[in-house]
């Protein structure tokens, strides 16, 4: 009989094997940005991606930019020290306008100034890069026996990348 194994240890193997380890950690760095960083800096400044160790992040105010810039060596010890082994190397931050802000935006995706009427008929109904509902349940009952909130968020995070990735 095989020995009983943590679903924890089970879903980072999984993660080894399939090569979602970066995206993985990608997530978690994500969850950790607004917990590190609190009101209003890490709500007014979005992690959009990492790529050889170099965090990028979005903000559309350029004193945030700055002040990011001040305390990265800070922020980045910080998130290094909550994954267990430095990931980071560097943070570079742009200021974008606030429609480009969001890690999934694309040129489709309507901006806050118009109005629902103006949109067109098939935006409101399924918009682009926006899993559909049937796949949204399907990966919630895929993570539900999951216990670990950081664990749980990232998983859901990233199979829902990973939908928008194959539409």
């Amino acid at each position: 009989m095989p020995k009983t194994q943590n679903l924890r240890d089970l879903l980072i193997e999984f993660a080894r094997t399939r090569a979602l380890e970066p995206k993985m950690v990608e997530q978690k760095v994500f969850s950790l940005w607004r917990k590190r960083l609190g009101t209003p800096l890490g709500t007014r400044t979005v992690p959009v991606s990492i790529s050889d160790g170099i965090l990028k992040v979005y903000t559309e105010y350029p004193t945030f930019k700055q002040e990011l810039s001040l305390h990265k060596e800070r922020i980045m010890a910080d998130l290094n020290a909550e994954l267990g082994h430095p990931i980071l190397r560097d943070i570079r931050i742009d200021v974008r306008q606030p429609q480009t802000s969001t890690p999934y935006h694309t040129a489709d995706t309507p901006t806050r100034a118009e109005p629902p009427e103006m949109l067109p008929k098939t935006a409101a109904v399924n918009p682009p890069n926006v899993p559909m509902p049937e796949t949204l349940e399907q990966i919630d009952q895929t993570i539900a026996d999951v216990t670990d909130t950081d664990l749980k968020a990232s998983l859901h995070q990233l199979f829902v990348t990973q939908s928008r990735d194959k539409a």
